[in-house]
């Protein structure tokens, strides 16, 4: 067991940093604003995993793999996602400290180590707004990997509830809303919870106390590391996408299709986790999910509570391979085409939607589109021109979309002279980076052009700072994907992040550039991206992650 991890103390004034970099130098300290920051909303939590003898700092949502033989992390422990076990739930052994204590007080973050992982090596790790999931595998095993998860992946609401609660009344709910120690928990108990259990079921909501272990998993609170099964092992970043996984998928009925040479080779980010879902990548480039699926995030062709099992997402496939080989009729057509054209190499999530990258550069999202999340929408070749929806911009599916509509930024007129502006070619629109923001996606293509669409993400250009209107706002939604403009067209965009209110983007001489509220400013920068990290400060070729809160 590696000894404890020493305490950190902040580098840099800006609480509002914009982008979390991790090095293979673990003395590196950022003092601009792209340094370590908090990824959670909720349960105000952040992890490190360290390997001994060094210590490698790590933000939660990355991917890498390297072995890895402990995970650490701080913040409130309520909600199980420091699996601490049972009887550390109401006690917090390394609080979040405030960035006025650190910066003023000059007070040092402490860390605790995540229970449940002492004989694994940890792969990759992502953080949810409650609950925490890792990919390892057993040190004794180096084959199998294990998809593990601790604190509440299938609770939003509730998490919400217990967090207005009182401290005592939300410690009495979190203590008594599980079985008690030394009552056991198996597949075919009965036994009925106590009276205390039930109030503590009653005031913490939808919470039920049970001992059957199926459905304990579902409802409760899961205080310590617990594996969840899924058909395939996970992929982890950087794994090769062997030839035998594209027989697996669409590619085994076309001809000549060991000689066909696709965009992405090797996995990307294969593990993510947002407000109440999990989403992870198979070693068969299968996408699965579970969690809460009320908006369809879980995009398995249904409208549910929960999605309680990891389950594949449905509709990953362009419209023309559906309609080849698909077996619904009209609008189930897509909901119930369960294949996948081509393996998954990348997954990010928003709060109530997600954005997955196929091995042929296809992007689609599924969940709520209400805002424009999903990128359904076309732009006109006149944007003064009134604006008419699309069939399916603005809505919430319960299954994947095929996202295409990206415009030549460049392009004068169409050639065709219809109504909507010019897209770029099939090779050009193919995507190379996903990320995906709180209510907003991000695309950058294979041919360098960054792309950005969903709620408040554009500039409205009706909008007069010098004439007030209390309904005009700076900002709009956008429902397809909107070209940014402003970065260096010499330089290869390498690495995207998306936080809550901002999207971030990595350049090869090691700039980075934004767009959103990415600063200490609560100004947001929509019009153009703007450079906050000059280059020369950040070696690109050590770097392994690349994140944003």
């Amino acid at each position: 067991s590696p000894s404890p991890i020493p305490r950190q103390t902040a580098t840099t004034p800006s609480q509002h940093t914009a982008s979390a970099l991790r090095t293979r130098q673990p003395r590196l300290r950022l003092r601009q604003p792209a340094a370590t920051i908090n990824l959670t909303n909720t349960s105000s939590m952040s992890f490190l995993l360290h390997r001994t003898p060094r210590m490698i700092r790590r933000q939660v949502s990355t991917t890498n793999r390297r072995h890895m033989s402990a995970v650490y992390g701080y913040g409130a422990q309520w909600t199980g996602a420091l699996s601490r076990g049972r009887d550390n739930l109401i006690t917090d052994e390394a609080p979040e400290l405030s960035p006025e204590e650190i910066q003023q007080l000059g007070e040092s973050q402490r860390m605790i180590q995540l229970k449940g992982l002492d004989e694994m090596n940890c792969l990759a790790a992502s953080v949810g707004w409650g609950h925490t999931a890792i990919i390892a595998k057993d040190k004794d095993n180096n084959e199998r990997r294990k998809l593990m998860v601790c604190g509440r992946p299938h609770d939003f609401q509730t998490l919400m509830r217990l967090r207005r609660l009182p401290p005592f009344i939300r410690d009495f709910c979190v203590q008594y809303s599980l079985p008690l120690e030394g009552e056991e928990i198996d597949d075919d108990s009965t036994k009925e919870p106590s009276m205390l259990q039930r109030i503590a079921s009653f005031l913490a909501g939808e919470n039920e106390v049970t001992f059957n272990e199926h459905e304990y998993r579902r409802h409760s609170n899961i205080p310590r590391m617990l594996e969840i099964k899924i058909p395939s092992e996970p992929a982890v970043e950087g794994d090769p996408i062997g030839t035998e996984v594209f027989g697996l998928h669409g590619r085994k009925n076309t001809e000549n299709s060991s000689k066909h040479q696709p965009l992405h080779t090797r996995y990307q980010n294969t593990l993510a986790t947002s407000a109440g879902t999990t989403a992870v990548i198979s070693k068969t480039g299968t996408l699965y999910m579970f969690g809460l699926n009320q908006r369809g995030q879980c995009g398995n062709g249904t409208f549910s509570p929960n999605v309680w099992n990891p389950s594949p997402i449905h509709g990953l496939a362009s419209k023309r391979y559906i309609l080849d080989h698909g077996t619904g009729i009209g609008e189930n057509l897509f909901k119930e085409f369960k294949e996948q054209e081509n393996p998954i190499v990348s997954v990010t999530l928003g709060l109530q939607h997600g954005i997955a990258l196929d091995s042929e550069g296809q992007v689609f999202c599924w969940g709520k589109g209400e805002r424009g999340q999903l990128g359904q929408g076309r732009r006109l070749a006149d944007d003064a021109q009134e604006q008419h929806d699309e069939p399916n911009e603005n809505r919430t599916f319960e299954h994947a979309l095929h996202v295409e509509n990206f415009y030549d930024p460049y392009a004068t007129a169409s050639e065709k002279e219809d109504i909507f502006a010019p897209l770029l070619s099939p090779s050009d629109s193919k995507i190379g980076l996903i990320s995906a923001g709180m209510n907003f996606s991000l695309a950058v293509t294979s041919s360098n052009l960054p792309y950005i669409w969903g709620k408040n993400c554009v500039p409205n250009p009706s909008f007069s700072a010098s004439e007030f209107n209390i309904r005009s706002k700076p900002v709009e939604d956008s429902a397809y994907p909107r070209y940014i403009p402003g970065l260096p067209t010499n330089l290869q965009i390498i690495k995207v992040a998306c936080g809550t209110h901002h999207a971030a983007m990595l350049l090869e001489d090691g700039s980075i550039w934004a767009v959103g509220v990415a600063t200490d400013s609560p100004v947001p920068m929509w019009d153009e991206a703007v450079e906050i990290l000059s280059p020369g400060i950040v070696d690109t070729s050590e770097i392994i992650t690349f994140q944003a809160g």
